[in-house]
């Protein structure tokens, strides 16, 4: 399938206006993980942490997960 259809089909899959004959096409075509190339650990982290940097810039993310402050003793005892 050429990159255009499959990125206007996912586009509307997740936008939850696909069919369901697109949703199931969709569906099995993200559950399908084999593949001739496996990754290694650092490269599955990797993209991992590329997908999660991307989702941080395209969302309200940090508001939602904010990142937790240390207790104020902490605070405290580092000025010291």
């Amino acid at each position: 399938m050429k990159t255009e259809i499959l990125h206007r089909k996912l586009e509307r899959y997740i936008n939850g206006e696909a069919l369901p004959a697109e949703t199931r096409q969709i569906q099995t075509w993200l559950s399908c993980t084999t593949s001739e190339q496996q990754l290694t650990a650092a490269e599955k982290m990797q993209l991992e942490q590329d997908i999660l940097r991307e989702i941080q810039a395209d969302t309200a993310y940090p508001l939602f997960y904010p990142k937790k402050e240390k207790p104020w003793w902490q605070k405290i005892t580092a000025m010291f």
